[in-house]
C-alpha cells in the first residue's frame, strides 16, 4: 500500500502565500465591486437630482411649462457631468471639477459635494482644505443666486406651486411673500446642511481613518518591540549560558589538566599515582554535576533556596558554603592557596550573590593555575549582610621569560595553560560584579595580579 509523504516545509510556505494573494484578490475584487454599485446608486441619484434641478435653471422649460431644447441639452449635460461619480475614490478632484462647473451651470451641487468630501477623505491635508474652500465658496454663491432669483426659478417650488400652475408654467403673481421667503429659507437650510455633512463628515472621516492608521501602527510597533524583547531575553540567555559553561568547564578541565600533567609524572610513586587518580575522578564528577546543575537551571527545575534535605536532590554546588571545597580542589592541584574566609548571614544571602561570589573565586582561581602555575594564591572572602561581600584574589606577577621552563614545581606537573584563555574569565567576573551592583578592579598592583570585587549589602 502506497503512502503518501508528508508535505514538505517549502510546498506549505507555497501553498499559504497562493492562500493570502486569493484573499487579496478576493478583498480586492469586492471593494472594487462595491465602489461600482455605489456609483450606480450615486449616477442614479444625480440624474434625479439634475431633472429635479433643471427646472430652475433659467430657459430649461417655457411659458407653456414644457422642457425646451436647452433644458434637453442642460440635463444631458449634467447627466454627462455625473458620470465622474465613478472616478470619485480614484481622482477625487475630478468630480469636484465637473461638480463646480454644473454648480456654475445653474445645475445642483450635489455631485460637488460629493466630490469634496471624496478629496477630504482620502487626499493631503493641504488638499483637503483647498478643495472644503473653492467647495463652500462655489456653494455659498450657488445658494446666494438661486435665492436672489424669482422664486419660479427655485427648483423647491414646485412643492409649493398646484398642479394647473406647473402645467402652464408659473409666475411670481403664483407666490405669496410667506412662500417665497419660505423657500430662501429652505434652499439656505438645506445648502447649509448638506456642505455641513460633505466637509464636516469628510474631516470627521479623515481623522477616524488616522486614529486607526495611528492604532494600527502602534500594534505593530507592540509587536514588533515584544519580538525584540523575546530576541534580547533569548540573546541574554545564550550570553549567560555561555557565561556558566566558561566558568564552570574552564576551571574544573584547568585542575583536571594540571592532575593529568602530575599523574605523568608519578609513575613510580604508586600511592601519589592513586591519589591523583582519585582527585581526578572526583574533578570529573564534580563537572558532570555542575553541567547538570546548570542544564537544571535553564529548564527551571533547579532546586530551590530553602528545600529541606530530604527531597532527594543534591545541595546546590555553586553557593558561599562550598567555597572552602572549591579552595581545596585547587589545592589538590599542588597550587598553594591561603585562604581567609568570613561568612556571615549565610541563610539571607541571595541566590545572585552567592553565584557571583563563588564564580568570581573560581575563576580568579583559575586565572591563577592558567597564567601563574606554581604560585602562591590569596584568597580574602568577607560576606555579611550589613556590608555585603568583598573578594580579594592576587598572586605574584610571573615573569614573561622562563614561563615554560618553570612549571608547576609543587605538583611536578608540566602542562601549559597560559595561552588557553581567551580574556573572557575577567570581562565574566565584571559582568557578574556589574548585575549585582557591585565594582570590580582587576590589573597589576605592585608585584602581584589582584582581582578585587566589593558587591553591595543584601
Amino acid at each position: 500500500m502506497n503512502e503518501q509523504a508528508p508535505p514538505s516545509a517549502d510546498g506549505s510556505a507555497t501553498v499559504a502565500v497562493r492562500q493570502r494573494v486569493l484573499r487579496h484578490d478576493r478583498r480586492r475584487i469586492l471593494r472594487i465591486g462595491g465602489d461600482i454599485a455605489i456609483g450606480l446608486v450615486l449616477f442614479v441619484v444625480g440624474c434625479v437630482v439634475v431633472m429635479f434641478a433643471s427646472t430652475g435653471m433659467i430657459g430649461a422649460f417655457g411659458e407653456d411649462g414644457v422642457l425646451t431644447n436647452v433644458g434637453v441639452l442642460q440635463v444631458l449635460v449634467g447627466w454627462v457631468l455625473w458620470l465622474t461619480v465613478f472616478v470619485r475614490t480614484r481622482w477625487p478632484w475630478v468630480p469636484v471639477v465637473a461638480g463646480a462647473l454644473l454648480a456654475l451651470l445653474g445645475g445642483d451641487i450635489v455631485l460637488l459635494l460629493i466630490g469634496v468630501f471624496q478629496v477630504v477623505v482620502r487626499l493631503s491635508r493641504r488638499q483637503a482644505f483647498v478643495a472644503a474652500s473653492l467647495g463652500g465658496a462655489i456653494v455659498v454663491a450657488s445658494l446666494v443666486r438661486t435665492v436672489a432669483r424669482a422664486p419660479q426659478h427655485n427648483p423647491f417650488s414646485i412643492f409649493f406651486l398646484p398642479q394647473e400652475a406647473l402645467l402652464r408654467g408659473a409666475t411670481a403673481q403664483d407666490f405669496s411673500t410667506d412662500t417665497a421667503l419660505a423657500l430662501r429659507i429652505l434652499v439656505l437650510a438645506l445648502g447649509a446642511a448638506a456642505l455641513l455633512v460633505a466637509v464636516g463628515g469628510g474631516f470627521l472621516l479623515r481623522r477616524t481613518r488616522r486614529m486607526k492608521a495611528v492604532e494600527a501602527a502602534a500594534a505593530h510597533q507592540t509587536q514588533r518591540s515584544e519580538a525584540l524583547t523575546d530576541q534580547l531575553a533569548r540573546e541574554s540567555e545564550r550570553q549567560m549560558l555561555a557565561r556558566e559553561l566558561h566558568d564552570t568547564l574552564a576551571h574544573r578541565l584547568s585542575v583536571i589538566s594540571l592532575h593529568s600533567g602530575a599523574l605523568e609524572t608519578s609513575a613510580n610513586d604508586p600511592e601519589t599515582t592513586v591519589r591523583i587518580a582519585t582527585a581526578l575522578g572526583q574533578e570529573a564528577r564534580a563537572s558532570l554535576e555542575d553541567v547538570r546543575s546548570l542544564v537544571g537551571d535553564v529548564r527551571g527545575d533547579a532546586p530551590e533556596r530553602g528545600q529541606p534535605a530530604d527531597s532527594g536532590r543534591p545541595p546546590a554546588l555553586v553557593s558561599l558554603r562550598t567555597v572552602p571545597d572549591l579552595i581545596a580542589s585547587v589545592r589538590a592541584t599542588g597550587v598553594p592557596v591561603t585562604a581567609t574566609l568570613l561568612l556571615e548571614d549565610v541563610d539571607r544571602a541571595p541566590a545572585v550573590l552567592e553565584k557571583a561570589v563563588y564564580r568570581i573565586v573560581q575563576e580568579s582561581l583559575t586565572n591563577v593555575m592558567k597564567h601563574a602555575p606554581g604560585a602562591e594564591a590569596t584568597v580574602e572572602v568577607r560576606v555579611s549582610a550589613a556590608t555585603g561581600a568583598h573578594v580579594l584574589v592576587t598572586n605574584p606577577v610571573p615573569p614573561k621569560a622562563g614561563r615554560e621552563e618553570k612549571g608547576l614545581a609543587a605538583s611536578g606537573a608540566v602542562a601549559d595553560l597560559s595561552g588557553s584563555g581567551g580574556g573572557r574569565g575577567l570581562i565574566g567576573i565584571r559582568e557578574r560584579a556589574q548585575l549585582v551592583g557591585g565594582e570590580v578592579f582587576t590589573g597589576v598592583h605592585g608585584d602581584r595580579f589582584v582581582v578585587d570585587v566589593r558587591l553591595p549589602p543584601f
